[in-house]
Order: structure tokens, then sequence, then C-alpha cells
């Protein structure tokens, strides 16, 4: 749970430092995320086996097309909205292990799941979109959650059979790759790959560092041990740091429905979880 913890802060700047780097597209932003990451843990690199390698350029193709979607979606909509709608994601992983691992989720779970949800959608409801393009922000958060979902029961069957750092590089590597034919077919490129300012280096630096080390590979660390609907769930706890962290940098100060709203997220994930660690 500590690493959990960790993960999940460190996830919560995600939203708040591609605001930072608004002229930058998002598949770009999503590359040069992933690709860091994949350079850093390149030294852990062992050759898996022909079903980890397809499980894993699966995770690696869902991993990017969550961050595009969601990404993009940050263009259309509040912080607040895009992070709580993304974060849906729990109910896509549940469904997704109970279809493809045969996971079964209780009444409890789904509890918590309930209660959280039901948070994120007080915290929504206080915070409507802002301009008349919110729905296509609402549209590609939902999607991004959906891909998350796919990622994370994919690394959950990898996870088992590889290291941690192993994985982190090649599914990170994977999403990269992915990404480099869209990136390409962008105008202006291959210039505009790395042709920033020093300002844009930082943050690329900062969301490679922040959310993809510590918090996509901490979230891979967890998924070897616990099933991944209820990683997904404490993801949850990322709405109310993203919020904070809004509200500190870009001015979008969450008002008395979203505070609310966040407890209700925490009360959720501590009835979800209490019967893990009770067993």
């Amino acid at each position: 749970m500590p690493v959990l913890i960790v993960a999940v802060s460190a996830i919560s700047a995600a939203a708040v430092l591609v605001r930072l780097v608004p002229d930058l597209p998002a598949p770009v932003v999503a590359l040069w995320r992933c690709g860091m990451v994949a350079l850093l843990l390149a030294p852990a690199l062992k050759r898996p086996a022909r079903r980890e390698l397809l499980l894993t350029a699966l995770a690696g193709l869902a991993l990017a097309l969550h961050f595009w979607t969601w990404f993009e979606s940050l263009r259309h909509t509040t912080v607040l909205r895009s992070t709580v709608l993304v974060c849906l994601s729990p109910v896509w992983t549940a469904l997704l292990e109970r279809l493809f691992l045969g996971h079964r989720t209780t009444a409890r779970y789904w509890a918590g799941v309930a209660v959280a949800l039901g948070g994120i959608g007080a915290m929504a409801a206080a915070a409507p979109p802002a301009g008349a393009s919110g729905p296509l922000g609402d549209a590609l958060a939902v999607l991004g959650g959906m891909l998350a979902g796919v990622y994370l029961v994919s690394g959950r069957a990898v996870r088992q059979r590889m290291g941690i750092f192993s994985y982190g590089s090649m599914v990170s590597g994977f999403a990269a790759l992915w990404l480099l034919p869209v990136v390409l077919l962008l105008p202006g490129e291959p210039a505009a790959l790395w042709d920033f300012p020093g300002r844009t280096w930082l943050v690329l630096l900062a969301m490679a560092a922040g959310p993809q080390f510590l918090g996509h590979v901490g979230l891979n660390f967890a998924v070897r041990y616990l099933p991944a609907a209820v990683v997904s769930l404490v993801v949850l706890l990322e709405p109310a740091g993203a919020a904070a962290l809004a509200g500190l940098v870009l001015g979008e100060w969450p008002g008395p429905g979203e505070w609310a709203g966040a407890a209700l997220i925490l009360v959720g994930v501590a009835v979800a979880t209490a019967r893990r660690r009770g067993g």
C-alpha cells in the first residue's frame, strides 16, 4: 500500500504538467513521457517469452492511446472534470478482469466503487466544463479510462513473470514506439519532436520522473500483488490530488462540492480495500 500512495501522489501531478505545455501536441507529450522512462530503465531489460512480449506490446498500445486521449481531453475541459472521468477506469478494469482473468469481484468491492464513483460524480457536477467544447473533453477522458483498464489488466498478466523494471522499460518503450509514427505525421515534424525551449524540456522531464516513473512503475509494481481492479480503485484518489494542484498552479480552486466529493472517494477506497487487507 505505501507504494500505491507514492504512485498516486505522483500521477496526480500529470494533468497540471500537461497544462503547462499547451502548445505541445498530446502525442508528442505522451511519446517523451514514455520514451524517457523506457531509456532510463533499459539496463534492466531481459528477453521475455513470446506470450509476455505480445501482452506487453498490447499493454503499451493501450498505454499510448490512454495518454493520447486523456492529454487531448485536457485541451477541452477542466483538470478536475477530465481527471474524474478518466478515473472511471476501475469499472472497466473489473469487467475486463472478470471476462479474461476469471477474477470475481465481491459485493463489498462494488459498494466501495459505488461510493467512490458517487464522490467523482459530486466533484464533476460541482465543476462543469469550461467552454462549449466540454462534451469532447468528457468523451476523450472516458475513453482514456477504458484504455487504462486494458493497460492494467494486460500488465497484471505479464507482471506475474517479469521484473518491475524490465516490464516498466518494455511497456513504456512499446508505448513510445506506437506513438512515433503518429508524431512523425504531425505538421512540422520531425523537427518539432525535439525543438523545444528549456522550460518545456523541464516539464517533460518532470512528467517522466514523477507521473511515469514513480507513478506508473509504482502501479505496475503493485499490480503484481493486488488485483488490477483494486489498484485502479486506489487511483481514484488522483482527482483529489489533481484538484489541489490545479488550484495551486493554475488557479482552478475546487469549491465545497469538489472537496465533499473527494471525501466520498476516500471513503469508497477504504471500503473496497479493507476486504483485501483483512483477507
